[in-house]
Formats: structure tokens, sequence, C-alpha cells
């Protein structure tokens, strides 16, 4: 039976890892599965919300959710992935929706597809109210019309404040460019 959950350390440690994970590792085999386990902590020791499909002690998915960069107080998909023999089985489905119900904010993401599964991932993402707003960002907005009415006031002060500092940046290569006499 699967089980998804947040991880801490001590799961990662515990835990093994199934064959067949290879978008974010270089190697296969044991190797591979160390790789992913190092990645996993480095990205728990940032900060970040790691998510685990765990079928008895094995993790056979995953997915890392990150702050935002792009936009403060957002959250982001960093990664996700289903090992090769478990995909098509819900799993992915059911990482999605664990995270979706701690995340009541707007979640970007980028999609990775593996050639040839570029639709199906977009399909698979907007199942879940995940929209493109550039050719390769997606997002999901909160489902709280309070929430979101919040998010377009922070919006605005950042969409101004981002105005000002490059008018600002602009204004100082302008200088820099300027023979001085």
């Amino acid at each position: 039976m699967i089980s998804v959950k947040k991880l801490n350390k001590e799961d990662l440690q515990r835990c093994a890892i199934a064959e067949g994970f290879v978008r974010w590792v270089s190697s296969a085999g044991d190797r591979g599965k160390e790789e992913l386990r190092e990645m996993l902590r480095e990205r728990l020791r940032d900060g970040n919300d790691v998510w685990g499909a765990l079928d008895d002690d094995t993790l056979v998915g995953f997915a890392v959710v990150a702050p935002w960069a792009v936009l403060p107080g957002g959250r982001a998909v960093d990664s996700m992935e289903v090992a090769a023999p478990h995909r098509g089985k819900g799993i992915g489905t059911e990482i999605v929706k664990r995270l979706l119900e701690e995340q009541d904010t707007i979640l970007g993401l980028t999609p990775y597809p593996e050639a040839g599964y570029e639709e199906d991932l977009e399909q698979f993402y907007e199942r879940f109210g995940f929209r493109h707003v550039t050719t390769d960002v997606m997002v999901r907005m909160p489902s709280d019309r309070e929430r979101l009415s919040r998010w377009v006031r922070h919006l605005e002060r950042l969409v101004d404040l981002y105005d000002s500092l490059l008018r600002a940046v602009k204004s100082q290569i302008k200088e820099a460019e300027e023979p001085s006499e």
C-alpha cells in the first residue's frame, strides 16, 4: 500500500530507494539511489519540503516543494518523479493531491517531461488546476477568494517595486555610460 507523507531526514535515512529514478540523477543502480537520497537530503537542509510516496519502506516517488524565488510567499514544485516501474498507478496523482492539501498558496512549477511526454505532463498538471502563465511556467492559484484578493494586492506592490527598481537600474547604467567631465 502506498502512503504519501512529508519526509524528514530520518525517513530518508531509513527508507530504501526504488529502481527507476532517472530524471534527477546521473547514475543507475545503487549509485543513482544514493545520488537521489543525497539530493533529497540537501533539499531538506535548504529548508524545502520533501514529499515521498512510500511502498512499505521503499521510496517510489517524490516531490520537492520550495519557496518560489520569483514570488515571495509563493511556493514552487522544484522537482518531482515517480520511479519508472511504478508509473501509471496513480502515485503522482496522490503526491500532488497531498501537497495541494497543505499548500493553499500560489504554487508554480516548470514541467520537465521526458521526451515524448510533454503533452501528457501538461494535461496531468492541468487536472489539478495548474495553468500556463508563460510558455514554460504553470501556476495553480489558491482556492480562497479572500486569499486571492490578498495576492492581488501583494502582486500589485511587487509590480510597483520591480518597476521602480528597473527604472533605478536603467538610470544607473545610463549614468555610467555618460562621459564624465
